[in-house]
């Protein structure tokens, strides 16, 4: 027995030194849409990863979004451009190590055909009165991104109010919001390097730029870990050291599109920004990411399977808990009468509706660490996916499920009484009758899981190689304009549903 004890509290031991191990060699990356639509982070991240055997989780979200997430503790470094914010930030204790990394500068776009004569402006805030006394559309960021401080921050010196006439917040990344003023001939603030990433597939032109106010610096800092105990303080000092050491100043400074930088590193005169060329091509790219994307179905892309398998995992597993909960609770209410059951279903078929974003949100109020479970450190992992999907399709199952038991043959209730039959008989008489039913139930469920995009995002985070799924990766792709990946990933969603689907159908075949 005394052996037995120490056993256990060895084993218990190393698993302690395992878990501290794994959490040494992690770190959490907060980084803006600007850098990860340029496709920046793409080139430096892997060299730190191979340098340091370090594993990171990179969340895309907003400067505003990721100094809030920096606060809670559930990152440990940051690398943001809104430098008033990051300032009240440090002053605030919250973060430690605010260095500069590089700079692009802010442009303003528009139609090719510039109908509003932003051109012609002799300065940025006559660009923007220009816009605002006209009838034509402006789309602005309006997420608290660094790019929306800073169109915030021009139109307040110049007293230009964001009248609803002419400016439409929509609440996005960079590349959404390009898009997004390409479809609709309007203007918009943009980072250079977001627009270089995209201009062969818009429309758009540089209409007004070079100027001193548009300057687009960015800083990476750690968060101070005296705020929470959570935070890789170490490695967090290491990757600082490393945006600013000669090696990653030299990967940004090649970093080229058609020749021309996209960044420049801290040492770089901001004069030397060349104007990107005014010219696009816009071709039958749609037609192009068709024939790409079935290019990286066929030669089994590496990213593009790995995303796919994460979503089956976590849905997967997903509905696998629900299921269990859901079918044998489906029969027991449908084969009892008790008080409240009216209630219950109706409560139920309410929950059939949630909006996943409404389990997401209350969720995250749950699992982040000011939350009743924030200690267990599960948001923006696979597990507080699943337990979001549980949430979400519980509900789907179970009501289904009564409704299977209850469209069974009225005749089976007196055969299970004629045979005498006990309760738990009859829940086994009747599961087996509406087995069609019941699979049908728990595959409708699985669709809703697969399909949802709202959980995933709030309490997944969307980490590339590790909670970023199909729909998730469609959403982030889209507004990066790289449409030949979201389209495979779109194919690969597809023929999913299609697998499972037919294979009910010929289970069903089967065993008629």
């Amino acid at each position: 027995m005394q052996l037995a004890s120490k056993s256990l509290l060895f084993y218990l031991l190393i698993l302690c030194c395992d878990q501290s191990l794994a959490e040494a060699r992690s770190l959490r990356l907060a980084i803006t849409h600007t850098t990860e639509n340029s496709g920046l982070m793409d080139v430096l991240n892997p060299v730190f990863q191979a340098q340091h055997d370090v594993e990171m989780s990179i969340i895309t979200v907003a400067s505003g979004k990721a100094l809030r997430l920096a606060e809670s503790g559930e990152i440990d470094v940051l690398l943001t451009h809104a430098p008033d914010d990051e300032k009240q930030f440090i002053e605030r204790g919250y973060g430690l190590l605010r260095k500069p990394v590089m700079h692009n500068d802010f442009i303003l776009v528009g139609p090719v055909a510039d109908p509003a004569y932003i051109a012609d402006a002799v300065s940025i805030a006559a660009a923007y009165q220009q816009l605002s006394n006209s009838d034509l559309l402006y789309i602005s960021r309006g997420d608290e991104s660094g790019t929306h401080k800073k169109e915030q921050a021009i139109l307040a010196a110049n007293q230009i109010e964001a009248d609803a006439n002419w400016l439409i917040s929509a609440a996005s990344g960079m590349g959404a919001v390009l898009l997004m003023a390409d479809q609709r001939g309007a203007y918009t603030l943009t980072d250079r390097g977001t627009f270089l990433a995209l201009k062969d597939k818009l429309g758009l032109k540089i209409v007004y730029q070079d100027d001193a106010r548009l300057r687009n610096p960015y800083h990476v800092m750690a968060v101070n870990p005296e705020r929470h105990d959570n935070i890789n303080y170490a490695m967090a000092e290491r990757y600082i050291d490393f945006l600013t050491g000669d090696q990653a100043q030299g990967l940004i400074a090649n970093f080229q599109i058609d020749g021309v930088p996209l960044f420049y590193p801290v040492n770089a005169d901001v004069t030397a920004l060349d104007s990107a060329s005014n010219e696009t091509q816009r071709g039958s790219f749609f037609i192009d990411a068709i024939l790409s994307s079935v290019k990286l179905i066929a030669d089994f892309d590496r990213d593009l399977f790995f995303v796919v398998w994460t979503s089956l995992k976590v849905s997967l597993l997903s509905v696998l808990i629900a299921a269990v909960i859901s079918v044998p609770l489906g029969i027991m209410v449908a084969l009892n009468s008790f008080a409240g059951k009216t209630f219950l279903q109706a409560c139920l078929n309410t929950l059939m509706a949630l909006p996943t974003v409404v389990v997401g949100l209350l969720l995250y109020g749950i699992l982040n660490r000011q939350g009743l479970l924030g200690h267990m450190s599960l948001l923006y992992t696979p597990t507080a996916m699943v337990i979001g999907q549980c949430v979400l399709i519980t509900p789907v199952i179970w009501n289904l499920s009564i409704a299977a038991v209850n469209g069974a043959d009225p005749r089976l209730a007196r055969t299970c009484s004629s045979l005498g039959a006990n309760y738990y008989q009859r829940c086994l008489i009747y599961m087996s009758e509406v087995r069609f039913a019941l699979i049908a139930a728990i595959v409708a469920g699985f669709g809703r899981a697969i399909g949802e995009v709202g959980i995933a995002m709030m309490l997944g985070g969307n980490i590339d190689g590790y909670t970023r799924t199909m729909t998730t990766a469609i959403a982030l792709e889209t507004s990066k304009g790289d449409f030949e990946f979201a389209l495979a990933l779109g194919f690969m969603l597809l023929l999913v549903a299609f697998v499972v689907n037919a294979l009910l159908q010929q289970f069903q075949v089967r065993s008629r």
